[in-house]
């Protein structure tokens, strides 16, 4: 039971009105737990007491609240504290073969605790994410955060679990070189690729192994030196002095419909994805690019069905004006833009 969840609990129109404190980075949350790979799960209470009023089923207050961010199908209902109780969910955990979870949402001395606490009671490891978890009373929040830590629960911001432990960095000739990536693992296992056939994007079998040797390494490493002392920007992750990660910029504005800058480079060390790395570089190219006065970012993106979901929970769609000499140079390649 080596698998991964996001848990959001109770983010409903009934619920305190301090959800809206915390909704932005609960999305950012749940963005970055899907670009991790992980299941994403929404736990919706009824309240079915004769004497309440709050959390009815059928009712408006027992919907999600509406700036919430959806991107899964796996809502269950349960209707006591603990959401381990609701026997959907239970099963869910089961046949996905999850160990490990993330909670968020509300009411941290309610249901976010007696899910806690019955999911390390059960075996499982419990991060809480402490700025997206909230409740009615915010004077108690200090208290519940100590009493998660005190029950076995690791409690951490999200910019500790979005990578914000690494170093970020922009490129140049002082830490970055033609031996910088020498150490970097660019390597991934391809089963399947989006090919466009009869006007219809698809996904079909496609099976090879893409990695680079220590000579594309080196070339690599070289143009982007070339290229960040000349027309380029460049971003760079770091773990102490290697560099896990990173992204490039063409100053170079395209487009005639909208602004287009490209993203070149973008890409995470093999052993260091799955931890936000990837985001915080996208969110610092997007930067960039804005800062040069484009208001798209365009990018030849992989056609591998893992590639085009990581770019897609980023955010990216089908490009709208297609640059016909970066599509003609990787044919296979798709191209995709982000909106600024």
């Amino acid at each position: 039971m080596n698998h991964k969840a996001l848990v959001v609990i109770d983010i409903q129109n009934d619920i305190t009105k301090h959800y809206r404190d915390i909704i932005d980075r609960l999305n950012a949350a749940i963005e970055w737990a899907a670009e991790s790979g992980m299941e994403i799960v929404y736990i919706q209470h009824n309240n079915l007491s004769a004497g309440t009023r709050t959390f009815k089923p059928g009712t408006k207050g027992a919907e999600l609240v509406p700036e919430l961010r959806i991107v899964s199908d796996h809502i269950f209902v349960k209707t006591k504290a603990n959401a381990l109780t609701s026997e959907a969910f239970s099963e869910f955990i089961r046949s996905k073969e999850i160990g490990e979870f993330y909670v968020t949402g509300a009411d941290a001395t309610a249901c976010v605790k007696s899910t806690c606490f019955n999911m390390t009671k059960a075996g499982y490891a419990v991060h809480v994410i402490s700025d997206c978890v909230t409740s009615y009373d915010l004077k108690k929040m200090p208290e519940m955060l100590a009493y998660y830590t005190d029950k076995g629960c690791e409690v951490r911001d999200l910019a500790f679990y979005m990578g914000t432990r690494y170093q970020y960095r922009r490129l140049d000739n002082h830490n970055f070189t033609g031996h910088s990536l020498d150490d970097f693992v660019r390597h991934q296992t391809v089963t399947e690729c989006w090919r466009k056939i009869d006007n219809d994007w698809k996904l079909v079998p496609n099976v090879y192994e893409e990695n680079w040797s220590q000579v594309q390494c080196r070339e690599i490493a070289e143009d982007v030196v070339h290229h960040i002392n000349l027309d380029q920007t460049g971003f760079g992750a770091f773990d102490g002095e290697r560099i896990i990660g990173f992204a490039t910029v063409s100053h170079r504005i395209f487009g005639a419909a909208a602004r287009y800058v490209q993203l070149v480079c973008f890409q995470i060390s093999e052993e260091y994805r799955r931890q936000g790395i990837g985001r915080k570089l996208f969110s610092l190219a997007c930067e960039e690019a804005r800062r040069l006065g484009a208001d798209k970012l365009y990018i030849s993106a992989h056609s591998s069905k893992e590639s085009q979901a990581a770019y897609r929970a980023l955010g990216c769609t089908p490009a709208e004006e297609v640059n016909e000499k970066l599509a003609a140079a990787e044919p296979f390649d798709v191209q995709m833009e982000y909106r600024l």
